[in-house]
């Protein structure tokens, strides 16, 4: 009967020191999948500057409407271009999942990128993105 309580009472302070480190580590499992995400968005912000600049041209109304603000993220921060080619500045937000049981609010983490597109019909370059340090997007 000893034997079964003590069994028991290590059970559940196993299983009760597992739900905690699970609790702790929970941010930062949030902030992996918020930075996944945004990683994710900026791809999906270079392919859709990529399929604008198709035509030719890529003017500042496109790009304001593909790449939005979304708080806290300021969006484009600066565009240049120089002959062929478009360089748009942005601060993007990237999201992790809602916690409503540990938190009541959702992970964001937000990150600088400079997207290089090329705007020569005649070239079939694919746009590249690079992320930039934060300091960039917060002094521009």
């Amino acid at each position: 009967m000893l034997n079964g309580c003590v069994t028991l009472v290590g059970l559940l302070l196993v299983a009760v020191l597992g739900l905690v480190i699970w609790l702790e580590t929970q941010p930062e499992r949030d902030e992996a999948h918020a930075r996944k995400n945004l990683r994710g968005n900026a791809e999906r912000l270079r392919d859709r500057l990529g399929e604008a600049a198709a035509d030719g041209s890529l003017l500042g109304p496109e790009i304001a409407r593909i790449i939005p603000p979304s708080k806290p993220a300021r969006g484009v921060i600066s565009v240049t271009r120089h002959a062929d080619e478009v360089t748009v500045i942005a601060e993007l937000l990237g999201q992790g999942p809602t916690r409503s049981f540990t938190s009541v609010y959702q992970r964001s983490v937000t990150g600088c990128y400079a997207f290089e597109v090329a705007t020569s019909t005649s070239e079939d370059q694919q746009p590249t993105v690079r992320e930039l340090p934060q300091e960039v997007c917060t002094t521009g």
